[in-house]
């Protein structure tokens, strides 16, 4: 059970994966949600939800900001202004941040974000933080799925959570960093062309704390929403004033058990599913845990798991009206270009797989000039995102957003 609190609002857009990991995260912990997508927030919507806190999740910082709009970003500066609450988790965290030149933010934090040259720019898994509360410090192992990092300025803000050390599922790049000797770093960080020894991090902020006129932000670049990160989980239920919980459970995208079974949703689902059984059999996926993939290098890993994830979700959520409607008229093209996008990308992953045995990509591009044109047709220009990808990404996003919106409309109403 919970203190009575004002209903947290979630923004939805551009998170994709990480809406439905804090979403999923709120429902276990039994914390009142209402969702909002940045076409309402320009409209004023946060106006009826005074004194609320504003849950922003992962995703890439920029596309959020012009998903939001001057108009949006205004609305979400007064809101914090006049009483409320920000948190933001990763991209949501970088969201609040001061502008960057292109690249207007919402400036509720006058610090900034590090350039990648002088940031470890790939990691992800479990870090050793101490953690800072009510005076006291402790040790906690908190999740990180390839954040940036802060780059504190002339204002003092409160540090919540510092890095200390890699915990045993930590990765630098697709390097399991538990199998690398202090005495190898130097030749892999060669090999690589990037920073990736995580004594960078250690004592670096990863959770702040700051006041914007009446009301307070927290960006946490930890992701405390993931499941089975019992550590975690419960310093978000103090963060969200929540009384402890038991946790957010595993997720699992192995599980059957449809809730929807509609014939092009499994199909979608199917199709995705058998290209990542593809990937494995080439040894460039491979599970890391039962909701997130690990990949080669260079591999687009992230962007299948996030259809995958969505594919499943769409069908482990209730149909409502609108979702069916929706479904009805957009599906039959959604499951045709996704049976085209497995096809194609089954093609460039064994390509990329020839590449790799001589040269290796990165995120920003491949080894292959010509591969790296394939690879933008078929997932748009890094970072952001596009091509066939970008297609039935957005598809599914609203698909998701019309299941999620009317049942926590209705279950407010209730």
């Amino acid at each position: 059970m919970h203190r009575h609190l004002p209903p947290l609002v979630l923004l939805w857009d551009e998170s994709h994966l990480w809406v439905l990991l804090l979403h999923r995260a709120l429902k276990a912990l039994h914390a009142p949600v209402t969702l909002l997508k940045a076409e309402q927030v320009r409209a004023g919507a946060l106006r009826g939800h005074e004194g609320s806190t504003l849950l922003v999740p992962g995703g890439w910082a920029k596309l959020k900001s012009l998903a939001l709009g001057e108009d949006g970003r205004r609305e979400i500066r007064e809101h914090i202004r006049g009483g409320g609450k920000y948190l933001g988790f990763c991209g949501g965290a970088g969201l609040a941040l001061g502008s960057e030149r292109g690249a207007p933010f919402l400036d509720l934090c006058p610090w900034s974000r590090k350039a990648a040259s002088q940031r470890l720019p790939n990691f992800s898994g479990h870090l050793n933080c101490i953690v800072t509360e009510n005076g006291e410090e402790y040790e906690a192992a908190l999740p990180v799925w390839w954040p940036s990092q802060f780059l504190p300025r002339d204002t003092e803000l409160e540090v919540l959570a510092r890095y200390e050390g890699p915990g045993p599922d930590f990765w630098s790049a697709d390097l399991d960093w538990s199998g690398i000797a202090a005495s190898e770093v130097g030749q892999w960080e060669e090999l690589y062309g990037i920073n990736l020894n995580p004594e960078r991090l250690r004592r670096e902020p990863c959770i702040v704390r700051g006041a914007y006129g009446q009301g307070s932000f927290v960006l946490s670049y930890a992701h405390l929403e993931t499941p089975t990160s019992p550590q975690a989980n419960a310093l978000l239920c103090r963060l969200l004033g929540l009384d402890p919980a038991s946790g957010v459970p595993a997720w699992d995208l192995s599980r059957e058990e449809a809730l929807w079974d509609d014939e092009a949703l499994r199909s979608v689902h199917a199709d995705l599913a058998d290209l990542v059984t593809f990937g494995q059999s080439h040894f460039l996926l491979f599970w890391r845990s039962p909701w997130l993939l690990g990949w080669r290098r260079g591999v687009p890993g992230s962007p299948i798991n996030f259809l995958l994830a969505m594919a499943w979700q769409a069908r482990h959520n209730e149909a409502t009206a609108p979702a069916k409607e929706y479904w009805a008229e957009h599906g039959g093209k959604c499951s045709q270009l996704c049976r085209d996008f497995c096809a194609q990308t089954r093609d460039y992953l064994l390509q990329e797989r020839r590449i790799l045995a001589t040269s290796p990509s990165s995120p920003e591009a491949s080894a292959s000039p010509g591969l790296q044109r394939r690879k933008q047709e078929l997932f748009g220009k890094f970072p952001g995102y596009g091509g066939l990808y970008g297609e039935i990404l957005r598809t599914l996003d609203e698909l998701l957003w019309l299941q999620f919106s009317a049942q926590d409309d209705r279950q407010g109403s209730s």
